[in-house]
């Protein structure tokens, strides 16, 4: 996985940037609420105790703050995010 943030807003409250990574399996907790469109890749996400969603380029979505749940990668992917700090 490799992050770079492109911009951070004058407040420090909000970075936006892109993300890589390639096919693996991770399990993950937002503390931050964030954006995230997808340009490259597949993904399935499965929050904790609920039912998994499939996602891959052109997808838009929002990961509410307090998400813990797991990422499958099942394709290199390259998303667009926004997380408000």
């Amino acid at each position: 996985m490799k992050t770079w943030i492109l911009h951070t807003s004058n407040t420090g409250s909000m970075i936006s940037g892109v993300w890589t990574a390639t096919a693996g399996t991770y399990h993950a907790t937002y503390a931050e609420y964030e954006f995230v469109h997808i340009i490259e890749g597949s993904i399935t996400i499965t929050p904790d105790g609920e039912e998994s969603m499939d996602v891959g380029p052109g997808d838009a979505f929002v990961v509410e703050a307090g998400f813990t749940g797991t990422w499958e990668i099942k394709e290199p992917v390259l998303k667009h995010f926004d997380i408000q700090l």
